[in-house]
């Protein structure tokens, strides 16, 4: 699946959801318009979009594999419902495109190569929305966990001047999966986050040989702190 075909089909989503939306009336007005105004409502959708800053780590390597953040970005929809009546919990969960990756720095063995990951990932996180003192403004810490498959990407290797797929039984496994912890906060229906995903997932091919550590002990994870802006309807 290209960007250009996700984000489509990221486009056609939204647009479906509101044309939903708009085809029933409340009042004499559509209800998307009602829902609006309604910043206490119980259930939400939410367009989200924002920056990863994520990490690869080589277990066992003691340092030798330096790695830097490679700066990513994300985008999907959510859908949250609140659990029960009089509780300010919410259990929400989407679809997301995002995009994780590393700088692998130059070794002896070999060059500086660059690497990004394509994922489609599904959130699942519980909310708590805490009122404050502030008309129309509340405090949600979240946690929760993620499954991502991963649906394209690349390896830029600098040194040889080529670049190829980064998934396969010698190089990253498609599945990943983790937690997440952060929290955001919200002014009507206005949405801001900052967030760590844990990956718990080795994400080591079966035949991994991009790089040979001495003391790599075959295992990779996936690290990502998220700032999130958004817009609940």
């Amino acid at each position: 699946m290209t960007k250009r075909t996700f984000f489509l089909y990221i486009l056609l989503l939204f647009a479906g959801l509101s044309a939903w939306a708009g085809s029933d009336f409340y009042e004499g007005e559509p209800v998307y318009a009602s829902r609006w105004r309604d910043y206490k409502r119980n259930s939400y959708f939410g367009l989200r979009f924002g920056l990863n800053i994520p990490t690869v780590r080589y277990r066992g390597t003691g340092g030798t594999a330096q790695t830097d953040p490679h700066p990513r970005y994300h985008l999907g929809l959510v859908y949250g419902n609140k659990l029960g009546e009089g509780l300010p919990f919410f259990l929400e969960t989407g679809l997301v495109y995002t995009e994780k990756g590393t700088e692998i720095k130059e070794t002896e063995d070999a060059g500086f190569r660059k690497t990004t990951l394509r994922y489609l990932e599904i959130p699942i996180v519980l909310k708590y929305k805490i009122d404050t003192s502030a008309d129309d403004f509340t405090v949600q810490p979240f946690f929760g966990g993620y499954l991502a498959v991963g649906v394209g990407g690349e390896v830029k290797d600098y040194a040889e001047r080529t670049k190829y797929s980064p998934f396969g039984s010698s190089r990253y496994k498609h599945f990943d999966a983790g937690l997440k912890v952060g929290c955001g906060i919200a002014f009507q229906n206005f949405y801001f986050s900052m967030g760590y995903d844990i990956g718990l997932f080795n994400i080591a091919g079966k035949n991994y040989t991009e790089y040979h550590y001495d003391n790599f002990d075959g295992r990779i994870r996936t690290g990502n702190f998220t700032m999130t802006l958004g817009v609940d309807f």
